[in-house]
């Protein structure tokens, strides 16, 4: 209802109004007239605040601004605020995961093989020697030719925790000749007795691979000649003792060589072997589980007491050099070993031999194989080294 109707209603209330408070009542005048000017009043009282309101529910409902319609007033400027309000801190986005590195495969055990009991000395601590020698582990890992060589050098459970310890006294070298058609290696084992045994093996295995390449290029593989290799290093030795102003026995170690030549058509390669002292050399059939002896010198393990007096020594008896020829067919290997080894290997009454040759069928991880050569077994307190040529693609 718009304004101009509820003018004219509230004008015909109010002059009803009159009508009745003036016309003359017989009975409860008075009653009448209130309630007629109440009335008067709370219909004037309801147009008033009706126009004061603007309009009924239909208009508001118009009047109210539609979902989606934009709005037709400016929104109301709030006089309280007199500064832009301060952004709120929000919380921080979630970071994406760092990506993990993948594992593609288990990684290798390399704790050392326990053999029985093992030996109390292999859990003591390990010390370090009083005067500046090699390293307590040295390990190689190569391809020559048709060959795959492991090498590895652990000081032995028995130098390492002595007070002060004892360094460790076995050596190798492994070398080539300039075509590669030739490995050439070299395992010294100094003597416990001599005070300065690692310098002798270190000078005497440097020594053999050096001097067995000159003799590959000069005499080639047919040619090679133990008597003179050994006499020329013994002389090294001895000069190196006499730069050090001791004694030549003060150096004393033994030694053992190999020389593989290239395999032929069938894949069977030659080795030549030389040896002074109790270093041994053994070979491995692929299909039989067992390491069999080559070469050296073997303590004899039937009598009660074994000894470890060796025959021949350098720098004091290269006469005694002696030498001997295997061959190698696909796949099979050629191990040089120090006693350390050796004489575990040896041992009818352990089963370290069987062990080694199935650990050791096929080439393993330089890593996984000095593990190996630290081995842990009763009495076997000594320095270790193998080194280890599978022939062709067998291996």
């Amino acid at each position: 209802m718009d304004t101009r109707w509820r003018s004219v209603l509230l004008a015909a209330v109010v002059i009803g109004a009159f009508f009745e408070v003036t016309t003359e009542h017989r009975r409860f005048g008075p009653l009448v007239d209130a309630f007629a000017l109440a009335a008067v009043g709370v219909v004037g009282a309801a147009a008033v605040l009706g126009s004061g309101s603007g309009s009924g529910p239909r208009e508001r409902l118009a009047r109210e601004p539609q979902y989606g319609a934009p709005p037709d007033t400016a929104p109301p400027i709030c006089r309280y605020v007199t500064a832009p309000a301060a952004p709120q801190p929000q919380p921080p986005m979630p970071q994406p995961p760092k990506p993990r590195p993948f594992l593609r495969e288990r990684p290798t055990d390399l704790s050392v093989p326990r053999f029985g009991d093992g030996a109390r000395a292999q859990g003591y601590r390990w010390q370090l020697p009083e005067r500046t020698v090699q390293n307590g582990i040295a390990a190689d890992e190569a391809t020559i030719g048709a060959f795959t060589l492991r090498a590895a050098s652990v000081i032995g459970p028995g130098h390492r925790c002595a007070q002060p310890a004892e360094p460790r006294q076995d050596s190798y070298r492994i070398g080539r000749s300039r075509d590669s058609r030739h490995a050439i290696v070299a395992v010294a084992d100094g003597l416990s007795s001599a005070a300065r045994s690692d310098a002798g093996a270190t000078t005497a295995s440097s020594q053999a691979v050096t001097l067995l390449r000159e003799q590959l290029e000069t005499v080639g593989f047919d040619g090679l000649d133990a008597k003179e290799l050994y006499g020329r290093i013994a002389q090294s030795v001895a000069t190196q003792a006499n730069g050090r102003g001791v004694d030549s026995s003060q150096l004393a170690t033994v030694l053992i060589t190999a020389v593989l030549a290239e395999p032929d058509a069938n894949g069977v390669a030659r080795a030549w072997i030389a040896w002074l002292g109790d270093s041994s050399a053994w070979t491995l059939d692929p299909h039989v589980p067992l390491w069999r002896f080559a070469a050296g010198e073997v303590k004899d393990r039937t009598s009660a007491v074994v000894s470890n007096e060796v025959v021949g020594r350098l720098p004091d008896t290269p006469q005694l050099t002696r030498d001997h020829c295997v061959t190698l067919a696909p796949g099979a290997a050629l191990a040089l070993v120090t006693d350390g080894i050796g004489d575990a290997w040896a041992d009818p009454a352990g089963n370290v031999n069987e062990y080694f040759a199935n650990a050791w069928r096929a080439p393993v991880p330089a890593t996984r194989f000095t593990a190996d050569v630290g081995f842990d077994a009763p009495q076997c307190l000594d320095d270790r080294t193998a080194v280890v040529l599978w022939n062709g693609a067998g291996a």
